[in-house]
């Protein structure tokens, strides 16, 4: 029985919607033009409107960070009026871990299980809604030198603890039956840093275009 791939899947069920959902990186962030984006790239291959309900700097988890408060527009608190009901689209991207790895001043509150934990309460949900239409991508690779970039409390990850939210997300996917696009696995078999943007922290236009095609490529597990 021949595999099928999740841009297979979405062409031979007609699917007219794309949504997205994630953090900068989905939003397109790092790339030249919007047209460049990974998302947009996957919608235009697809022929579907994109419904992009990524927000830059989000996390997945609800977690207490160092301030006690939870990350502001964390997907946990907004999947259900971002994904469903009215918003819903006919498949379904989800892309989240790289704000969430790469966080460790709360270790106590805000970590890897935490994550585990309210990403399967969130497919709990998303999977009877979108039944097969649904992908889990494992978030995107960053560069060694990434490890020191960013903003408070978004620093001093390392590799093993980084690769081990893409771990989970396969774990998920897994759990779940869904279609699985190994994005950090596939960046990772490019040399460090030649899909990073000038601002490290992002992918490049080839980036967003290697995270595009593993997508596509994603397979059911």
């Amino acid at each position: 029985m021949p595999i099928t791939r999740f841009g297979d899947f979405c062409l031979g069920q007609g699917i007219r919607t794309l949504a997205v959902f994630g953090d900068s990186i989905t939003v397109g962030e790092g790339a030249t033009s919007p047209d460049l984006s990974w998302a947009r790239l996957v919608a235009k291959r697809l022929d579907v409107e994109l419904a992009n309900a990524a927000i830059s700097g989000t996390v997945l988890q609800g977690s207490l960070m160092a301030d006690g408060q939870p990350r502001p527009g964390n997907g946990i608190s907004r999947y259900r009026n971002a994904l469903l009901g009215d918003a819903r689209a006919d498949a379904l991207v989800v892309l989240y871990g790289y704000n969430d790895a790469r966080y460790t001043t709360a270790p106590e509150t805000f970590n890897l299980a935490a994550f585990v934990r309210d990403y399967r309460a969130i497919l709990a949900d998303l999977v009877p809604a979108y039944g097969n239409a649904l992908c889990l991508g494992s978030p995107p690779f960053i560069p060694t030198i990434g490890f020191a970039r960013g903003g408070p409390g978004f620093t001093n990850q390392s590799r093993p603890g980084f690769a081990a939210f893409a771990t989970a997300v396969r774990a998920l996917a897994t759990e779940f039956h869904t279609f699985y696009a190994p994005v950090y696995e596939t960046m990772a078999t490019h040399p460090d840093g030649s899909l990073a943007s000038p601002d490290i922290t992002h992918p490049n236009d080839l980036g967003h275009a290697v995270i595009a095609e593993a997508v596509l490529a994603a397979e059911r597990l």
